[in-house]
């Protein structure tokens, strides 16, 4: 498998936004409508169609600095607005929305969805929730496999500060972020498995293809994988934030991390591992957030995830790739401090869908769906 090589560290955002009718707040399946406008516009590799209508993605280029990066960003988000806007159409964050019914979601007429729709039947729906995907360069295979792994120790953490799918078909989920479940019902979904070396990653891989339900790693749904075509490896289990703003500030600290791990400052710990223990620490990090006490792998023991964190912040500080990141990772972990995108969501639409009326039995209308969606769509680019 050839690994095309790209400059070490270097680092791309992805963000799936969620399409909502400006007048009702619900989902709306327009991204045709978006695609026709945006074929038009000279930088339309950045943005892309995904399997069902009611997401976009808008994809940054290669950045050295994050502060270029969400200054692209940003400008790429309110181009898509003004378009949407114009259709009566509003753009959000939030890795679900509040009315994600996965029977009400189309398919893209996309030769991709069809295959996925093919092999997966409902699944793909089911999934049609909004993550942010960041990628790191790295030099070689090697050094490729050597990051991958440490950053998939790290998931629960990136999960847990991420968090921003608190809800789905109407309900409280009970989780923080109840997105990063989905993948884990597909057959090569969920945490990527420890790894030796690039030839084990070929073996795997190949194991993979020759069940014919993976063509390629795009059909690999780990929380980490490497990305031979782009030379990177990506990590793809946040939670799409509220602010694009946290979407940078996340990339930054995982750009931090790869860096660690490529220079050996952050390694796989030798001891034992108890059964499952990972996976345990996958879930409470989805339940609870950066409540959650979690298993770091690094150091062999559990620990709150803001102490994690504060682990990990305090190594950066110490090798700063550059001031924009570094001043990016003190602001996520004051941002961890605070109220988490969960806690935001949550406590918006107890706000707006007046508990009284609800405790009287009335239920919400498409007026406080709209109130509800508008508030997320304002802070998308605050």
């Amino acid at each position: 498998m050839h690994f095309q090589h790209s400059k070490a560290l270097t680092f791309g955002m992805e963000l799936e936004l969620q399409i909502v009718d400006d007048a009702t707040g619900l989902l709306s399946p327009s991204s045709g409508e978006l695609w026709t406008e945006l074929e038009r516009l000279p930088e339309i590799e950045r943005y892309a169609l995904e399997a069902t209508l009611s997401t976009i993605e808008v994809t940054s280029s290669i950045h050295e600095d994050s502060d270029e990066m969400e200054v692209e960003s940003r400008s790429l988000v309110t181009t898509l607005k003004n378009i949407a806007e114009a259709k009566g159409l509003n753009l959000r964050g939030g890795g679900t929305h509040i009315l994600q019914f996965w029977n009400e979601r189309e398919f893209t007429a996309t030769e991709r969805a069809q295959e996925l729709q093919s092999k997966y039947g409902f699944l793909p729906k089911r999934f049609s929730t909004y993550g942010m995907h960041v990628h790191v360069g790295v030099p070689g295979k090697a050094e490729a496999i050597q990051v991958a792994n440490v950053l998939q120790s790290i998931t629960p953490l990136f999960i847990a500060l991420a968090a921003a799918s608190p809800f789905q078909q109407s309900v409280d989920t009970g989780f923080c972020s109840a997105r990063p479940l989905e993948p884990l019902v597909y057959p090569y979904g969920g945490p990527m498995p420890k790894i030796a070396d690039w030839a084990e990653f070929e073996r795997i891989t190949d194991e993979i293809f020759a069940s014919g339900l993976a063509q390629s790693l795009k059909d690999v749904y780990w929380d980490v994988r490497p990305k031979p075509e782009f030379g990177t490896v990506e990590v793809r289990v946040f939670d799409t934030p509220l602010r694009m703003q946290k979407g940078v500030s996340l990339a930054a600290f995982t750009r931090g991390c790869a860096a660690l791990a490529l220079s050996g400052q952050l390694q796989l710990s030798t001891t034992a591992i108890p059964y499952n223990t990972e996976r345990v620490s996958r879930f409470l990090a989805c339940r609870d957030g950066m409540h959650a006490r979690l298993y770091n792998p690094l150091a062999g023991a559990w620990m709150p995830a803001r102490q994690w964190l504060e682990t990990l912040v305090t190594q950066i500080e110490q090798n700063p790739l550059c001031d924009a990141d570094l001043r990016r990772v003190r602001e996520l972990r004051g941002m961890a401090d605070g109220e988490q995108d969960s806690d935001i969501m949550r406590a918006t639409w107890e706000r707006i869908a007046n508990p009284g009326a609800a405790a009287d039995g009335v239920t919400p209308g498409l007026s406080e769906y709209a109130a509800n969606s508008r508030e997320h769509s304002a802070r998308l680019l605050s």
